[in-house]
């Protein structure tokens, strides 16, 4: 077996063994979650798989691609669950994993593939999507799948037709919209016309190529408007066009152009404390953004031919970055995993700069090594302090967020821990270790770069495995719905006010939860937000009989408030 198949099977193992084995331990703890989950729940309980709704009245707010995934694998599995619901964005993330390891192998060689791959799994943006039952992984897949077959394309002087790719970017249009096809064939098509492919050419052909994978979304499109009408359309238009010319009706994720760059930066956690350590050892005395020359129009000229003269891959990978960034720039509405295509090709130039450290035998790596060994002892030593009882709940004061910190804490105190599971605990510490004997054996630059990796993972493993199932738990509208279940274990329940959405309560009592104010019923239960308690009272009080049999100790993660639980019934 050569080296390329053994590296690249590895890399297979390695990320299913980080991935999936935990996908199903953390319970929902946020609204976006349950809010895809849901769908795909309506669509086998309903037999709709083109547009169901939920919680009464909703449909989804996204082409169904997603959902089709997840109600495939649930069917599989048995019914929807966290794992099932997840499954999709890891398998996605498997694909692309593996693709790109190739396509990086083939252009440049096995050692920055892997490093590649690793940084890849080991960076929080994308851990954390390839972990969630959200689109984005999902579309990221396919879209960055889509552009190393249009390169493959390219490489072959564009002959034939490229169908693999375009049926990659139609399941992309399916998942979240026409962006799914417009980032590969741009992409694509800047690189083209850089290396000087006339414009017609490129132009015609990738349009044709863009229509082609825009075909399937045209069909769903049409089906679904048979269904959802006008309501359909404009929910749609809002969505995609609406949110990139700025003209959305509501306020979603609006943040200026700055925020863009602090979370690439809070993305590539924890790999961007290494990047900056490196930067103190660059000698910036001759470091020039552009060549020298004796006018600014000759050193642009000179700054764009060193561009050029770059290797073809590297080129390209520059130009999704770039264009995708500023592509993301525009809108008002800003996300960290809006930018999510662009970090493979990130990952594959930083493991270059890396590699090239290396060859140096510059410190970063020594002084990263101290640092993650340290980090991974702490969280150790803290977790034993917890269960101990040496940290008094006194620590978090009396603030807005202390009685979570504080059940945060207990959670991790009292847990009942089986033994597999406090293998997991203790992963860090022998990271720590072996990476502490590293330091004192005083090994090469490039062992450090992999033992600080390895500790890096097995921290991410011991998140996955243990803390984080622990602690989110707590946040979780699941104890909500435990409750509502035994006031009303088979009936409809009710959350007040069309804007306030349940999705988490919705979605562990199997879509039974309806709008107060649109249902009008005569007895039942009622979810109310804390803040919006008095006008609740104040609008039904004459018409209703209200008894307030639950409230919430802590917040409602969807909701951000405590939310209290109101039995009523018609006078």
């Amino acid at each position: 077996m050569s080296e390329r198949k053994k590296v690249f099977w590895f890399i297979a193992l390695l990320s299913v063994l980080v991935l999936v084995p935990f996908l199903g331990e953390t319970i929902f703890y946020s609204k976006g979650e349950p809010r895809e989950a849901i769908v795909a729940y309506t669509m086998l309980e309903s037999g709709n798989w083109i547009l169901p709704t939920n919680y009464g009245v909703e449909i989804a707010y996204k082409p169904p691609f997603l959902y089709w995934c997840i109600a495939v694998v649930s069917s599989v599995l048995g019914g929807v669950s966290e794992f099932s619901a997840r499954m999709p964005s890891t398998l996605a993330f498997l694909a692309m994993q593996l693709v790109f390891f190739c396509f990086v192998a083939k252009r440049k060689d096995v050692k920055t593939a892997f490093l590649t791959s690793i940084l890849l799994l080991s960076s929080f943006e994308v851990h954390r999507a390839a972990v969630a039952c959200r689109l984005d992984m999902l579309q990221v897949s396919l879209i960055v799948i889509s552009l190393c077959l249009l390169f493959r394309w390219d490489e072959k002087e564009c002959r034939g037709v490229p169908w693999l790719a375009i049926l990659l970017m139609a399941c992309a249009t399916l998942t979240k919209g026409p962006v799914g096809s417009i980032f590969p064939c741009v992409g694509i098509g800047i690189y083209q016309l850089i290396r000087g492919r006339k414009f017609g050419k490129t132009f015609f052909s990738l349009l044709g190529i863009g229509l082609l994978s825009l075909i399937p979304l045209g069909i769903w499109f049409w089906a679904a408007y048979r269904q959802g009408g006008d309501a359909f359309v404009n929910l749609m238009l809002e969505e995609n066009t609406g949110r990139f010319f700025r003209k959305m009706s509501y306020a979603s994720h609006e943040n200026p152009i700055w925020y863009n760059f602090l979370t690439v930066i809070w993305g590539w956690i924890p790999w961007t404390l290494v990047l900056l350590i490196s930067l103190f050892g660059l000698k910036w005395k001759n470091f020039r953004l552009l060549p020298q020359g004796a006018t600014w129009k000759e050193r642009l000229r000179k700054g764009w031919e060193k561009f050029r003269s770059q290797s073809p891959v590297n080129q390209f990978a520059w130009v999704v970055i770039l264009f995708i960034f500023i592509f993301y720039c525009i809108p008002k509405s800003k996300r960290s995993v809006y930018l999510l295509p662009i970090y493979p090709f990130m990952a594959m130039l930083i493991a270059e700069y890396l590699w090239a450290l290396v060859r140096r035998g510059a410190r970063v790596f020594k002084i990263s090594a101290y640092i993650f060994a340290s980090l991974a002892l702490i969280l150790t030593l803290t977790f034993f302090a917890v269960r101990l009882g040496w940290v008094s709940d006194s620590l978090w004061g009396t603030g807005k967020h202390a009685a979570e910190n504080i059940a945060f804490m207990q959670a991790l105190q009292h847990i009942s821990l089986s033994f597999p599971k406090w293998l997991i605990v203790f992963l860090p510490l022998v990271a720590s270790i072996c990476l502490f004997v590293a330091l004192a054996r005083r090994v090469d630059a490039r062992s450090l770069l992999y033992g600080i990796a390895g500790c890096l993972l097995c921290i991410f493993v011991s998140l996955d495995g243990v803390y984080q199932p622990t602690v989110l738990a707590v946040k979780s509208d699941k104890h909500l719905a435990a409750r509502l279940n035994e006031l009303e274990p088979e009936g409809e329940v009710y959350s007040y006010q069309e804007w306030v959405k349940f999705y988490g309560v919705n979605y562990y009592l199997g879509d039974r939860v309806r709008i107060f104010d649109k249902e009008e019923p005569s007895e039942g239960y009622v979810m109310v937000v804390e803040k919006t308690q008095d006008e609740f009272l104040r609008e039904n009080q004459d018409a209703y009989q209200l008894q307030e049999v639950y409230r919430t100790p802590l917040r409602s993660c969807d909701m951000r408030a405590k939310v209290i639980v109101y039995k009523f019934s018609k006078k």
